[in-house]
């Protein structure tokens, strides 16, 4: 397996385009201007420049019923030109709301029979769980994923406190738009049975998707991942 591409914080800080947020009313962003109305569906090209994946079996099937505990995000990057016109909702925050998304209509469609629970909502991870939480995370930057003994075992805490037979995530996500018509993704995800402590799925995706129209790249950060 890889090496895991993940830097140690999970800070997220929104980064909306320089320029582009509104003085006054609670620092909300301005409205999007006429540049990104266009009024066209999103619709992609999607290049793919590396694409890993390792299963536990050929046929990924989960206990039917047993519930599916959803982390936060560990690490969100997003990337966006200095200047420009057209990314007012491109932040952080909008990336990892658009994965998430994403996430829970897969898992959802591959596992109808297994109640989906967010454990930590708004990404806050509770203040009796929080030390334990960076600790048994500390490390994925030089241990792999499958080898890491100290999150195996959080895991399994995880299960019990929670009580969920699984636990999804994603270990990192990086969007850059590269301009209006083109943006890139990478992104790490993975499922757990918590309760053994064992890996089931590990998903890399790494690609390039280009607009087909002539719609600004300001949403559907998500649309083209294909885990």
């Amino acid at each position: 397996m890889p090496r895991l591409l993940l830097f140690s914080a999970l800070t997220i800080v929104l980064s909306a385009c320089a320029g582009q947020r509104a003085e006054g009313v609670g620092g909300r962003e301005k409205p999007p201007c006429d540049d990104c109305r266009s009024g066209v569906e999103l619709s992609f090209d999607v290049k793919v420049n590396r694409v890993y994946r390792e299963q536990a079996s050929e046929v990924l099937a989960l206990d039917s019923g047993a519930a599916i505990g959803i982390l936060p995000a560990l690490n969100v990057v997003a990337n966006s030109p200095e200047k420009c016109s057209y990314c007012h909702s491109f932040s952080e925050s909008a990336v990892e709301f658009d994965f998430a998304a994403k996430e829970d209509s897969v898992l959802a469609a591959r596992f109808p029979n297994n109640e989906r629970v967010l454990l930590f909502p708004g990404s806050q991870v509770p203040e009796r769980d929080s030390a334990e939480f960076w600790n048994a995370f500390a490390n994925l930057r030089e241990i792999p994923l499958s080898e890491n003994k100290e999150l195996k075992d959080f895991f399994k805490k995880l299960s019990l406190r929670y009580k969920v037979r699984y636990l999804a995530f994603a270990s990192f996500i990086e969007v850059s738009i590269k301009d209006r018509k083109t943006f890139e993704w990478e992104s790490e995800w993975s499922i757990w049975d918590a309760q053994k402590g064992e890996l089931l799925l590990w998903d890399y995706q790494n690609l390039t998707a280009k607009s087909k129209n002539s719609a600004p790249v300001d949403r559907g950060w998500a649309a083209c991942l294909r885990f």
